[in-house]
């Protein structure tokens, strides 16, 4: 879930819903059918489906939009359990694009389910396409406090969120986590499931909370993993962001310690990593190298920053990112555009998204006060963080401009009640993008949770392919009643170089 402007309410026909603090009372009416899936082959062995919602969930029998789904039939269909659905991160990234790349073995072990991804409402195959054109994308700004034109970068911005909305009007005001929980509550019934089986990861955390609090006891068995500090997004988001960038800080330190206790296997840096990496950025930034194709863009200083930001993903890129350092010190560029080409595909995200702004800008409490904040949260960025200070400020613009409200958006309090079935939250002790107190505090939230820990580096930690983790989590989706016990501590046995220490 990157921090840069760069995720279905089905009831008894008739009958009223209250939110009780989410939504005034009446405000989302009840849906009276269920649609009914055709599901066809598709991407070789998957099958492929769309399923209408309602566009706006007070208005269950007026316009729908098409959710694009696909699924892993159970390979075990004697023991067949029901369906996993798989929330997607982002926000604003399609689910879609899961299955065709998860590993053969992961899906053979979850062969009692039918693994269920799909493309949230506005991304991927999924239409409307929430698409605010070419040319029209505000791209992350490295520019610092001091030199950057404040009136030139807020009309900048102003051209896009009007360009957003002139696009996307139909979509713009409908694209809360709200309603992407009530779309996967529509969908669970569409599959046949009495209850909801599922794993969120990264901002899936926000739909899996959000979806357990609004609809209590629907679901069966729930793994958050790598997840959200959920509540703080609703409610304080330039927090989470601060925290988040601090994130990036602490496993960039990381990357460097590795990278010196592996000496040669590392290759870059020599006795101080961390000053060899500082004297490159200052290098790039004065004179900026190219690759051999002149369509690729300028390796300068923001781009290696906005690499490690990458980089701390995942701890298998580690020996990647230092290999290609190493060519950027001799004057190389190619090596670095191929890494961050691979690596960016591989992580599967975007730092731009229009759908990622969509998402956040209704979700979250951005302050609406003098646009000149936003600016000055820039200043305080480069104080706090020597790499990842264009996390911060002025990046976060568009959100505050946004001009579109959902109505139903979630305005409560995250929570689990007792009565339902607890949830299980892994979370890794250095996650850049999710830093582990969000973990913690999600779990207390919660109420009814269990915090499982996974002592290691990165993101994604279920995708990791851990086997004490692998356990305890296919162990709870399959039986939805075993834990692992309280304060079990899984640790990553991965090196992130060859002949590295941890």
């Amino acid at each position: 879930m990157p921090s840069l402007r760069q995720g279905a309410l089905a009831v008894a026909a008739a009958v009223g819903l209250v939110l009780a603090g989410l939504l005034p009372s009446g405000a989302v009416a009840a849906t009276s059918t269920v649609p009914t899936l055709d599901w066809k082959p598709c991407a070789e062995q998957f099958e492929c489906a769309t399923i209408p919602v309602p566009l706006d969930y007070r208005k269950p029998h007026g316009k729908r939009i098409s959710i694009a789904m696909m699924r892993a039939p159970a390979t075990d269909r004697d023991n067949r359990i029901g369906s996993l659905f798989i929330l997607p991160g982002g926000p604003g990234l399609p689910g879609n694009d899961f299955l065709p790349t998860a590993p053969p073995g992961a899906l053979a072990a979850l062969g009692q389910f039918d693994v269920v991804t799909y493309d949230p409402r506005g991304t991927g195959a999924s239409r409307p396409l929430f698409d605010c054109g070419q040319g029209f994308q505000v791209p992350p700004s490295f520019e610092r406090a001091a030199t950057i034109d404040r009136r030139a970068y807020e009309a900048k911005t102003r051209a896009y969120v009007k360009a957003c909305q002139q696009k996307n009007a139909l979509l713009m005001p409908h694209m809360s986590t709200a309603n992407a929980a009530r779309d996967v509550d529509l969908m669970r019934k569409a599959v046949g499931d009495d209850k909801l089986t599922a794993l969120g990861i990264s901002y899936g955390s926000a739909i899996a909370a959000t979806y357990a609090t609004m609809f209590p006891g629907r679901s069966r068995a729930m793994v958050i993993s790598n997840p959200m500090d959920v509540q703080t997004y609703y409610d304080r988001p330039l927090d989470l962001w601060l925290e988040q960038s601090a994130g990036y800080e602490t496993v960039l330190d990381r990357f460097f310690q590795g990278c010196l206790a592996a000496g040669p296997a590392c290759g870059f840096g020599g006795d101080d990593p961390k000053v060899a990496f500082d004297n490159l950025l200052a290098k790039l930034d004065h004179a900026p190298l190219r690759g051999s194709d002149p369509a690729d863009p300028v390796v300068n200083g923001d781009f290696v920053r906005q690499s490690a930001m990458s980089m701390t993903y995942g701890l298998s890129t580690w020996d990647g990112f230092a290999a290609a350092l190493t060519r950027l010190e001799a004057g190389e560029a190619d090596p670095m555009l191929d890494w961050y080409e691979e690596t960016v595909g591989l992580l599967g995200f975007s730092f731009v998204n229009d759908a990622y702004t969509a998402v956040t800008a209704v979700d979250e409490r951005w302050p609406r006060g003098p646009v000149s904040d936003y600016f000055d949260r820039r200043q305080l960025g480069e104080g706090l963080f020597d790499h990842f200070f264009f996390t911060v400020g002025h990046n976060e613009l568009d959100a505050a401009l946004w001009p579109a409200k959902d109505r139903n958006a979630f305005h409560g309090k995250i929570r689990n009640p007792k009565s339902a079935a607890p949830i299980l939250v892994v979370g890794a002790t250095y996650d850049s993008a999710t830093p582990y107190v969000w973990s913690e505090r999600l779990t207390a939230d919660l109420g009814n949770a269990r915090l499982l820990t996974f002592e290691a580096d990165g993101h994604n930690a279920v995708l990791t392919g851990d086997f004490c983790l692998f356990v305890h989590v296919l162990t709870y989706l399959t039986d939805g009643k075993t834990l692992p016990p309280a304060g079990t501590v899984c640790v990553d046995q991965r090196e992130p170089f060859s002949a590295g220490t941890r």
